[in-house]
C-alpha cells in the first residue's frame, strides 16, 4: 500500500512539474503541422466575410473569417486554421470553391480555389492523380489533396490507357489533369495533357 501511495505521489508531482504534458505550455492544444487534406467539403463560395487583417501566412490564417456556400451552409473559419488560397477575387460571387476537411463543423484544413473561367462550370480543374486509397475510393493528388473518386472515373486520352492504376502510372505526376464534378463533389475524369 505505501509502494502504491509513493508510485502516485511521483505521478502527480510528474503531471505538476511537467510543461506540455496536455497540450498547455502555449495556452491550447497545437495542432499538427501534417493536417491530413482530405476534401470533405466541396461547394461555390456565395459571400466570403472577414475581419479586419484576415490572410493567411505561413499555411495558416490570421484573423477570422465566414464562408457562406451556395448550398446554404456558413462555415466559420476560425484564427489560426491551417489553410490556403488561390483565389483570385474572394468578392465575386461564385468566383471561388471552398474544399474543406471538417471535424463535425469545424474546419481542420481549407483551401479556396478559383473556379473556372468567366462562367464557372460545375467542374475544376485539379492537379495529376498519383495515387488511390481505399481500394479506389479515394484518390491522392499531386499537391497532396485526398479527393473522392466516382465509381468508373472517365480516362480521356488519345489512346486506350487501361485501369485507372494503368494511368497513373503513365501520366502522374505533371502528364494529366483531374476533373472534379462540383456537383458530385468526386473527381469523374481524369485527362491526359502529355
Amino acid at each position: 500500500m505505501a509502494l502504491g501511495a509513493l508510485l502516485f505521489v511521483a505521478l502527480l508531482l510528474r503531471f505538476v512539474t511537467c510543461d506540455n504534458c496536455f497540450g498547455g505550455a502555449d495556452g491550447g492544444a497545437s495542432i499538427s503541422a501534417n493536417i491530413e487534406k482530405n476534401i470533405e467539403t466541396v461547394a461555390l463560395v456565395s459571400t466570403f466575410s472577414q475581419s479586419e487583417g484576415w490572410r493567411i501566412e505561413n499555411g495558416r490564417t490570421v484573423s477570422e473569417a465566414s464562408v457562406a456556400l451556395d448550398d446554404g451552409r456558413i462555415i466559420f473559419i476560425a484564427a489560426d486554421s491551417p489553410g490556403q488560397n488561390s483565389c483570385t477575387d474572394l468578392t465575386a460571387r461564385s468566383g471561388c470553391v471552398f474544399l474543406a476537411n471538417m471535424f463535425g463543423d469545424s474546419v481542420m484544413w481549407f483551401a479556396l480555389a478559383d473556379t473556372n473561367g468567366d462562367k464557372p462550370t460545375r467542374v475544376l480543374e485539379l492537379p495529376s492523380l498519383v495515387d488511390m486509397l481505399d481500394s479506389g475510393s479515394r484518390g491522392v493528388l499531386a499537391n497532396g489533396w485526398i479527393v473522392r473518386l466516382a465509381n468508373g472515373v472517365k480516362k480521356t486520352c488519345g489512346e486506350d490507357t487501361g485501369t485507372l492504376r494503368d494511368f497513373i502510372n503513365s501520366y502522374a505526376p505533371d502528364k494529366s489533369i483531374s476533373k472534379l464534378n462540383l456537383i458530385t463533389d468526386q473527381v469523374d475524369e481524369v485527362v491526359c495533357t502529355g
